[in-house]
């Protein structure tokens, strides 16, 4: 079964399912670069959902742990260890982004977790 077939069983739509495959942006922004008066940095990372029912509690946990792990390496990619304030940065970094990502999945058990 592939992995479109798998996330189209879950009790999301298959557009979000769709987009959790395949589109599932983490969004990192720096204090540095709104500072700056720069474009903020960004990264993006694809996290594979594949084989989860998100409809259960192991499956969203599951999830969820995975698009952690992939917001903490992406937002340690970003963070300027040097400054003072990086892990404060950092870790707003985190929770916007397994926010953003939660809210755009969609998926009601995987929101409760986030809570």
């Amino acid at each position: 079964m592939n992995t479109k077939t798998q996330l189209s069983i879950c009790s999301i739509s298959p557009l979000t399912a769709i987009r959790a495959a395949a589109l599932v942006a983490l969004v990192a922004i720096t204090s540095d670069a709104a500072l700056a008066d720069q474009p903020p940095a960004t990264r993006a990372a694809k996290v594979s959902l594949a084989g989860l029912d998100l409809s259960t509690p192991v499956g969203a946990r599951t999830a969820y742990e995975r698009i952690q792990t992939t917001a903490e390496r992406l937002c340690f990619q970003l963070s300027d260890t040097r400054r003072i304030d990086w892990l404060a940065a950092y870790n707003v970094c985190v929770n916007e982004s397994m926010a953003d990502t939660v809210r755009r999945i969609n998926a009601p058990t995987l929101a409760a977790l986030e809570k």
